[in-house]
């Protein structure tokens, strides 16, 4: 029984580096080279392409650790650890284009086992994980949904991933977004040729970027992403 532990959680862990890795190349390829597949706008004019979004909230003029904290719900069974892709491309996203420095930044690893270190009934709490880590601001993300499914080749696959974030401090105070206590996203992929690991980092990667936009001037062309799934147009009649 022991064995057999030991060779799951092996499994596990390779699945999860391979995630890791797909998340780092998917990231770095949206924004090393500009076009990325999933980004819109490729054919603007170069006038279009000056044009910038605004920063909701310039998370590079603040001071301070920041801790990226993912919330996964026990009834969202997933075939592999979210919270693991989705820190890495949050982490990634900050460093590439909102210019924040690896040493402000924690890796999935240290939020973990901090939080292993707390009483059960806090370790989840934002401001207590940033006490006990040394954070000056907290990024708090909630996965509300994911689902994957593949087709009958089972190398194409389907899926969906839905996430809450808000930005606090140390205190718990919320500081972005203004008008909301959250702000949501879903990202979504369609007949996605590839595997599970490669799947979960393009969901993880298009959310983080979903997520992260606001906290930088973004370039308005690269603003929105293939994935991202539009809220339906309501008309009246």
């Amino acid at each position: 029984m022991l064995k057999y532990k030991c060779l799951m959680d092996g499994i596990m862990n390779v699945k999860n580096a391979i995630i890791t890795i797909s998340a780092v190349i998917m990231i770095s390829f949206w924004y090393g080279c500009g076009m990325g597949a999933g980004l819109i706008g490729n054919l603007s004019t170069e006038r279009d392409s000056e044009k910038i979004t605004p920063a909701e909230f310039d998370i590079a003029e603040t001071e301070g650790k920041i801790m990226v904290l993912i919330s996964q719900p026990g009834w969202i069974k997933t075939p592999v650890d979210l919270r693991i892709a989705l820190t890495t491309a949050i982490n990634l996203s900050f460093t590439e284009k909102a210019q924040i420095k690896k040493d402000r930044l924690f890796e999935y690893s240290q939020i973990l086992n901090t939080r292993m270190r707390l009483p059960e009934e806090i370790n989840n709490e934002p401001n207590a994980v940033a006490e006990k880590i040394g954070a000056a601001y907290v990024l708090d993300v909630q996965i509300m949904d994911f689902d994957l499914s593949t087709f009958a080749e089972r190398d194409f696959f389907n899926g969906l991933m839905t996430v809450k974030a808000c930005l606090l401090d140390a205190s718990g105070k919320k500081v972005w977004p203004q008008e909301n206590e959250y702000r949501s996203v879903t990202v979504q992929i369609e007949d996605e040729k590839g595997t599970i690991e490669t799947s979960v980092a393009k969901l993880s990667a298009a959310a983080a970027h979903c997520v992260t936009r606001y906290f930088y001037d973004c370039k308005t062309i690269r603003f929105h992403v293939q994935e991202e799934k539009k809220e339906l147009e309501t008309y009246d009649f």
